[in-house]
């Protein structure tokens, strides 16, 4: 029993080894080293993930661009079939739906034109240069 009691004691009594500056240092630098190495690694794999998730879109908008194409196609047949139909010389039943096609997309690209003009950043522009687009006022 005493035998024991010293063993405990001289655990007890053992002061823990004392590290110096260095190696607190040392300790520190690793962990930042570890940390920024997972952190960069959680980068690199959320980078992959987004990337193959950016594929698949842009494969699934390029599949769904050729359905619609292929619909509207089918419509403007349907169309074009229709006013064969009605009498019209099928070459001329064509060109009507050729030409309202064409006059449709005129129509969305000078919508699209009048859009963009306003996406000149006039404001950012003038704040970036100094220029204020309202004079202070005076009192």
């Amino acid at each position: 029993m005493e035998a024991d009691s010293q063993t405990d004691a001289s655990r007890v009594a053992t002061p823990p080894p004392t590290m110096g500056v260095f190696d607190e240092l040392s300790k520190v630098f690793t962990f930042a080293r570890e940390t920024l190495s997972n952190f960069l690694e959680l980068v690199s794999l959320e980078g992959r993930r987004a990337g193959l998730t950016l594929v698949w879109m842009f494969v699934g908008g390029l599949v769904a661009a050729i359905f619609i194409v292929t619909a509207w196609a089918g419509l403007m047949a349907a169309l074009a079939m229709y006013v064969v139909s009605l009498g019209m010389l099928p070459i001329a039943g064509v060109i009507v739906v050729a030409a309202i096609n064409l006059i449709a997309g005129a129509g969305m690209l000078y919508w699209c034109i009048g859009l963009s003009r306003h996406l000149l950043f006039v404001a950012t522009r003038s704040q970036l240069s100094g220029t204020s687009m309202v004079s202070p006022s005076t009192p």
